[in-house]
This record gives C-alpha cells, sequence and structure tokens, in this order.
C-alpha cells in the first residue's frame, strides 16, 4: 500500500471526538516518557529505521511525544503524514516509499525539514477507536518494508496505545486535561459552536466521572484525618 489516496474524510464530530479525547488521555504530559522512548527505540531497531517517533495529532499541529535520532519537535498538521496516518481506512498502516514521488507528501512538513523520503505509521488507536496520533518510522532515502516489519510496527503502537492509555498517566495529567476541555468550551460556546460543545462537554464529564474515585481516596485520609482532631479536641 502506498500513500496515494491513503486518506479519508472524516465527520466533523468524529474530529472533535478524537480531539477531546487526546486532551482527556493526558499524552500532553507525556513528553519524554521512558516506556514510550523504549517503544520508539525498539520500533526503530527492528525495522533499521534510522528515525522513529510518537507523534500525537491535535486540531492545528502535531508534536512528538518522544523521538528516536533526532530531537523532538512540532510540525504543523495541514499536508503532514502524520494526518494522513490517522485517517487510513480501518486503521491500516500508512506507507510511503518515497514522498518525492507522491504528489500529496512532495511538500508534507517533514520533507521540507528533515528530508525525509520513507515514512511508515501505525496508528494510536484507543480503546472505543480514536486515533491520537501515530507510531511511525523515518528514512530520509527511499525505501521499502515487508510484511513482517508493517506487523512489527502495528504490534509497537499496540503496546505504545496501552501505555498511554493507562488510568494512572489519566489521573497524573487530568488537572491540565480539564483545564484545557473547559477553555475549549468557552471558546466553542463564544462561537455558537453547539455541535462542539456538547462534544467536549460530554468528554469532560466523562473524565471527571472517571477521576471521581481518586478524589474520593485523596479526599478520604484528610477527612479521617479531620475527623480525628475534631475527636481529640473534644476530650
Amino acid at each position: 500500500m502506498n500513500g496515494a489516496g491513503c486518506g479519508n474524510e472524516v465527520p466533523r464530530s468524529s474530529e472533535l471526538r478524537r480531539q477531546a479525547r487526546v486532551l482527556s488521555s493526558g499524552v500532553f504530559g507525556m513528553r519524554g516518557d521512558e516506556e514510550l522512548s523504549e517503544i520508539v527505540k525498539q520500533a526503530a531497531t527492528d525495522t533499521r529505521f534510522p528515525f522513529a517517533a510518537v507523534s500525537i495529532v491535535d486540531r492545528t499541529r502535531l508534536w512528538l511525544a518522544v523521538a528516536y535520532g533526532f530531537d523532538p519537535r512540532e510540525f504543523t498538521r495541514p499536508d503532514s503524514f502524520c494526518d494522513a496516518a490517522i485517517r487510513m481506512p480501518d486503521f491500516a498502516p500508512l506507507c510511503v516509499a518515497d514522498a518525492w514521488q507522491e504528489q500529496r507528501f512532495k511538500f508534507a512538513p517533514a520533507v521540507i525539514e528533515m528530508s525525509v523520503r520513507a515514512y511508515y505509521a501505525a496508528p494510536l488507536v484507543t480503546r472505543d477507536g480514536l486515533a491520537l496520533g501515530t507510531l511511525c518510522l523515518l528514512d530520509q532515502k527511499p525505501r521499502r518494508v515487508d510484511a513482517d516489519a508493517l506487523d512489527r510496527l502495528s504490534a509497537l503502537a499496540r503496546d505504545a496505545s496501552a501505555v498511554i492509555g493507562r488510568e494512572a498517566n489519566m489521573v497524573a495529567h487530568a488537572e491540565f486535561a480539564i483545564a484545557e476541555l473547559s477553555s475549549r468550551i468557552r471558546f466553542a460556546m463564544a462561537q455558537r459552536d453547539e455541535e462542539a460543545v456538547a462534544i467536549l462537554d460530554a468528554e469532560l464529564r466523562q473524565l471527571e466521572a472517571r477521576l471521581e474515585p481518586h478524589w474520593e481516596d485523596r479526599a478520604s485520609p484528610a477527612a479521617e484525618r479531620g475527623g480525628n482532631a475534631r475527636t481529640e479536641a473534644s476530650n
């Protein structure tokens, strides 16, 4: 499979849900994460690619949580490899053997900024079928990979998705997620974008529901200490 004609149009509601999940997942707090770094290194070494990364696709940009062979950075989303990769039918890997030979990717940000020629990626998919980004391989020369290498890339992408999807990660970075979701809700309200408000609000409520047991666990010791203090004072 090559990159030509590989993307498909995504309904706006689906894209809004995907963007909301990027926020609530906690992945924005995982820059430099050790487990993701190890997965990226494994992907590169197993396939003998010089560069690899976990790329997260937000509204207008994509940023690299971790990278192998080069420093993590941000790229614009339009015309990017990763934007096409998260829209692949059935979340199949995106395979670009030589970007210079494909009109769609000749001016992709990674081609312009890093002289990338070959790009292969497997989407990072949540349990409910939302692609947050990709695990991608890059090379500055054209190349093809076989089915075994693509299977390995897809398996490691599933591992990366599992790391991102851990409950502890969501809890650790909940403060940022709540603040960002709330900010985007206010902006959508100002724009009178009812669809966006509804989707973002639903994601925020779902996140708060998942966080409630953790908040109760944190509050319980403090409440117990307060109760003990009041008992001692009365005695």
